[in-house]
């Protein structure tokens, strides 16, 4: 990641904050304390998207030269500044659970890795809605506040699915991308049996195919009918039921060997999949 600039001034009280980063973006989750006051002022070489859950008592935002926006009510709307953009504003909030999640991605690295450009008129959009960039972002704050074991391959998806859904208004149209080749899927089916056990990420899954994470992910669910992260959980699943029916395997062992982080994590998903707890599915293979 890239540098950035987030100046707050007169902040009585620390915010509460979860933040990971991936290559290419970042996400954080940030819960300010309930009515506090804070000037700020945002520049970066990082895009920015945030989506806010603030009620305001009384406070602006303004972006370069434009004219101060009072709006108060920020429930559910979208804040976008690209790279350059300087934006600085002041907030009093409204006593209640205010916080927001946020996306910083870098332009350059993920233009390159997505092999198009995405046309850029610097232009910052204040408190604006869209369904498909909110759905994303509100699934990353449950990653980052659950934390309940949900793997990286699932956030590095989430995360370029988001940038190509704040993209898309102003990119070019997609170029096409064949089914990903046999030679290829098998060196991939071959990583995941291998590496079950361990935490998979899109991009390790996009170097076993040689390809970058985007067109990997594009080209995979061509020639399988799957997500890479669909594939990989399905697999994990069914080696778990095999582990499962071996005596002396707990769930928690189980868990462990087929990469899940934590063991409720694990019997959510598990019975999402399979309409059984793990622990049942034991005790009826015994």
């Amino acid at each position: 990641m890239t540098s950035q600039r987030f100046d707050l001034k007169n902040l009585r009280r620390e915010a509460v904050r979860q933040h990971h980063a991936w290559r290419g973006f970042g996400v954080e989750h940030v819960i300010p304390a309930s009515g506090d006051s804070f000037a700020y002022q945002w520049q970066s070489d990082l895009h920015f998207c945030a989506l806010h859950d603030i009620l305001l008592k009384d406070g602006g935002i303004m972006a370069g030269s434009d004219r101060e926006n009072n709006q108060k009510d920020l429930r559910g709307s979208l804040t976008y500044v690209p790279a350059g953009a300087d934006v600085r504003g002041w907030s009093d909030l409204a006593d209640r659970p205010n916080s927001y999640v946020a996306i910083y991605f870098d332009p350059v690295a993920l233009n390159e890795e997505l092999g198009r450009r995405f046309p850029d008129d610097g232009r910052v959009r204040l408190y604006f809605r869209d369904p498909e960039v909110s759905a994303n972002l509100r699934r990353f704050s449950i990653l980052l506040t659950h934390a309940d074991g949900a793997d990286d391959l699932f956030a590095e998806t989430l995360g370029l699915m988001t940038v190509l859904n704040l993209q898309r208004t102003t990119a070019e149209p997609p170029v096409g991308h064949p089914a990903l080749a046999r030679g290829a899927l098998a060196r991939v089916v071959d990583y995941v049996e291998a590496h079950l056990g361990d935490q998979v990420s899109l991009e390790d899954l996009a170097a076993a195919a040689g390809l970058s994470r985007y067109h990997f992910n594009r080209a995979f669910k061509a020639a399988s009918g799957e997500s890479p992260y669909q594939y990989v959980l399905r697999r994990r699943i069914e080696t778990a039921q095999s582990l499962l029916a071996k005596q002396g395997s707990s769930v928690e062992q189980v868990a462990a060997a087929v990469g899940f982080r934590n063991a409720s994590y694990f019997q959510k998903m598990f019975k999402a999949r399979v309409g059984l707890n793990p622990s049942d599915v034991a005790r009826l293979s015994r």
